[in-house]
């Protein structure tokens, strides 16, 4: 059986995903609704949609967790997933849960670790929430610098990442001392992007010309660079993928696979994800790009999705 099973996954990786997708909705935000789309690379419609009643800034549904979390300007709640198939979304009902912010958060985002979504809407606004027990936790931002980036790291810890001309710094907690480093750059520091995944950080940091990926485990090593700089600019999102990454940013964007050349694709993509039935999706302005991560050419399917899409994520249907 074992054999069997091996032979399947092979003829699987050589081919392309053959086998019918998993049963996922993906989860976007559009102006004041949420949009539910079948996962897959077919073009499809929403399949339906809810009404939240503000504009929704981003979303986020903790893997494991049965709640939708939607963040709109003065909000953050909580949405019950109920129902759902591959043909109608999960029922609209009430929130479980409803935080009022008390400032604007039109530029938010969310963040999951493994216990705690975290939400930062600038300025020195942030919070923890625990899933166990929500309830929203201040972070202490008061000897932060304006420009502080907050990650939810390993064990649920926070790394901060600032960055100046020609370098950036990262802290995180440690067990028995806090790690602090600065890395000088080639280049000047235009902005960069950050995000934990498997327990490595992965930080892109744009110049204006290029971009260089960055890699950190949590020790007594810094942050080193990593591959060649990328030819892409207007950094907005990173992908890890199994074997490298995915960069996107607003022209473009590139996938590094290790032993292999950089792969450079002329599309705007503003924010990305992955899925456990192996396809990428990769969301710009009024049009969504689906990679088959199975495919090793790794085609582009591109399927209409709207105009300015906030926040993406996925979501298990029919169990």
């Amino acid at each position: 059986m074992k054999k069997l099973l091996f032979l399947l996954i092979l003829l699987t990786a050589c081919t392309g995903t053959s086998e019918p997708p998993l049963d996922l909705l993906l989860a976007v935000g559009d102006g004041n609704t949420v949009a539910f789309y079948p996962s897959g690379s077919d073009d499809a419609s929403a399949v339906g949609s809810w009404d939240v009643g503000a504009e929704v800034i981003d979303l986020l549904r903790p893997e494991g967790e049965s709640r939708l979390w939607v963040l709109t300007p003065s909000k953050l709640q909580a949405y019950p997933l109920v129902g759902g198939t591959l043909t109608s979304p999960p029922n609209l009902t009430a929130a479980e849960f409803s935080f009022d912010l008390g400032i604007s958060c039109a530029n938010g985002g969310l963040q999951t670790g493994e216990a705690l979504l975290l939400l930062n809407c600038g300025g020195g606004h942030a919070w923890t929430l625990p899933f166990s027990s929500p309830a929203l936790e201040p972070l202490n931002t008061s000897e932060d610098a304006a420009n502080t980036i907050y990650l939810l790291g390993p064990d649920d810890l926070i790394t901060r990442i600032t960055f100046n001309f020609n370098n950036f710094q990262v802290q995180h907690p440690g067990p028995d001392l806090d790690y602090s480093y600065t890395v000088e750059t080639d280049n000047p520091v235009d902005h960069l992007v950050a995000i934990w995944s498997q327990q490595v950080l992965y930080i892109a940091v744009d110049s204006g010309s290029d971009t260089r990926m960055y890699t950190w485990e949590v020790g007594d090593t810094p942050p080193k660079p990593v591959g060649n700089p990328l030819p892409v600019t207007g950094v907005l999102t990173i992908l890890p993928l199994k074997n490298g990454w995915l960069v996107g940013g607003k022209y473009s964007y590139v996938i590094h696979q290790f032993k292999k050349s950089d792969l450079l694709r002329i599309k705007p993509v503003t924010t990305a994800l992955a899925t456990p039935n192996f396809f990428a999706y990769l969301a710009g302005p009024g049009e969504l790009t689906v990679l088959d991560l199975l495919d090793t050419q790794l085609s582009e399917h591109t399927r209409s999705f709207p105009a300015n899409p906030r926040g993406l994520d996925w979501l298990p249907v029919g169990e």
